[in-house]
């Protein structure tokens, strides 16, 4: 006597060749799929606090400490700035470059007495100075 229920045939057949492992699949993957999504949509919809982060553009004054052997001041008068060059004794720094806003050259003495941290004395003695177009 045979079953005449053809979805107690289906499932025996599903049974005997190892479907029930391989039907399921689909499904869970299509889970996975849509709460990967909406998890992804949380988390990409989620304000940050920014603020801590852009704080980091504030400048840290550092203070060198080398020996200076000779400073060159070149004095662009037509476009208003001194490029100054500082030759050290330092082996890690053997040259420091300064960019300063005048063509005076006791305000460049101050600026390089300021950046430098040394006395003007000391900067008027070795600074050199070259004029250029």
């Amino acid at each position: 006597m045979r079953d005449r229920n053809p979805l107690l045939t289906i499932w025996r057949s599903i049974f005997t060749l190892g479907l029930e492992f391989w039907l399921p699949l689909p499904l869970i993957g299509m889970s996975i799929w849509f709460g990967g999504k909406s998890v992804a949509n949380q988390m990409l919809s989620y304000k940050y606090n920014t603020q801590s982060y852009l704080e980091a553009n504030n400048q840290i004054k550092v203070q060198l400490s080398v020996t200076v052997l000779a400073i060159k001041a070149e004095i662009k008068e037509q476009v208003g700035f001194t490029k100054v060059t500082i030759r050290t004794a330092d082996s890690a720094i053997k040259t420091l470059e300064l960019e300063l806003p005048t063509t005076d050259i006791a305000a460049i003495e101050a600026g390089i007495t300021q950046e430098l941290g040394l006395d003007l004395t000391t900067v008027k003695r070795i600074t050199r100075y070259q004029f250029s177009e």
